[in-house]
């Protein structure tokens, strides 16, 4: 009877260490690497941060590009614009309070559309923060079918 208890515990250990070293062969895999090619604010090296109202009214009508770490440039074929205008408000007693108005639109291709274009450059200004988000990028490789990846975002704020 000890035999068969004895032979049962050391089989239930045995599962637990084939498990444990399961785990960490698995833990030990290298990652698979997730492909995000780096945005760029026209044909620059601006991809978030502080940068100048003029500076970033002349890259916005560039359009956005995307290259990876190789120098690689893929076609941008959409993604999100959020603006924050800062603007002075009064409440209802006569405080006067900052807060923010957000514009969001999704734009095709690698340039605003023409909505916002026509009104953005003239709203500029020192305080405002600017986002790209949801880039959408064709991928294309010999062999191997196009797909839309995303790109890595930027954030910028304007500063004097």
């Amino acid at each position: 009877m000890h035999r068969i208890v004895g032979s049962f515990i050391l089989s239930i250990a045995l599962l637990f260490a084939q498990d444990i070293v399961a785990q960490n062969k698995t833990a030990a895999a290298k990652p698979k690497k997730v492909f995000m090619p780096q945005a760029y604010l026209g044909k620059s090296d601006y991809k978030g941060g502080p940068i100048k109202k003029d500076v970033l009214a002349s890259l916005l009508k560039q359009g956005i590009t995307t290259r990876d770490s190789v120098g690689n440039f893929y076609k941008v074929v959409g993604f999100e614009f959020v603006y924050g205008e800062r603007m002075l408000y009064e409440d209802s007693v006569g405080n006067l309070m900052v807060d923010i108005d957000y514009l969001s639109e999704y734009c095709t291709g690698d340039t605003l559309s023409t909505g916002i274009s026509n009104s953005i450059y003239e709203r500029l200004k020192v305080g405002d923060s600017a986002f790209f988000n949801k880039i959408d990028v064709l991928r294309t490789v010999p062999g191997k079918p196009a797909m839309v990846v995303s790109g890595l975002g930027m954030k910028f704020y304007i500063t004097k």
